[in-house]
């Protein structure tokens, strides 16, 4: 059963804009008193149904963005997907502990996915000189790839489907995240933060306790 208590804001719809025939952004009004921090999500209820949203908006942007795919079935994604402007729904407080930590040590990202959404809003907020390996199954889900590309001090996509051999973008990888990790990390110290399916979460952390056992790991999955 859904608390209803803990979803203490209110939010309204802006828009919805599709990014491919799966993915979207939400844009929402900011309520009143909402603090986050980049990185954290927030845990969304519609129609009597609640999920958890990482936010793609930095802390101080004047409206909430999301990045949602819309999953074949899914109650809450597919409500999403379809209600116009001036909705309203309600949100709990921002939550997550990915967030970004000075570092003393290589910083990594690996995200898949919608799971590119903190690292969006950390690079919103300021942050940069990661390296970041971003998969997607198609070139068309390297969402946000210009503006990651402009923080990153290396930008490495990686697509595990398959693609025409003449697109135009530098360093692409026709392999899965984990692979790309596996045959070029080499052992030494590093802060690694990761988000995406719970698969690719497990995988690269087993892969990360054999290869650099003393990394420091960050992780958000979904399901």
């Amino acid at each position: 059963m859904i608390d209803t208590v803990l979803f203490n804001h209110t939010v309204v719809v802006i828009s919805r804009d599709w990014l491919n025939e799966e993915v979207f952004i939400l844009t929402c009004s900011c309520p009143p008193g909402f603090q986050s921090q980049a990185g954290q999500y927030v845990s969304i209820m519609f129609g009597g149904e609640a999920r958890e949203y990482t936010l793609l908006s930095p802390p101080e942007a004047s409206v909430l963005r999301f990045l949602i795919k819309r999953i074949e079935g899914g109650k809450l994604s597919g409500a999403l997907g379809d209600c116009a402007p001036g909705t309203v729904f309600n949100i709990s407080k921002a939550k997550g502990y990915l967030t970004y930590r000075s570092p003393d040590r290589p910083v990594f990202f690996v995200a898949t996915g919608v799971g590119i959404a903190p690292f969006v809003a950390m690079v919103a907020a300021g942050v940069t000189g990661f390296t970041l390996i971003h998969g997607a199954r198609t070139v068309s889900g390297l969402f946000y790839r210009r503006e990651l590309i402009a923080a990153a001090k290396r930008y490495i996509p990686c697509v595990s489907g398959t693609f025409d051999a003449e697109t135009a973008v530098p360093d692409l990888q026709q392999r899965h995240v984990t692979q790309y990790i596996e045959r070029h990390l080499q052992p030494g110290l590093y802060d690694f933060y990761l988000c995406g399916s719970r698969t690719m979460i497990t995988d690269m952390t087993h892969l990360l306790d054999q290869r650099c056992p003393d990394a420091r790991i960050y992780s958000e999955a979904y399901s």
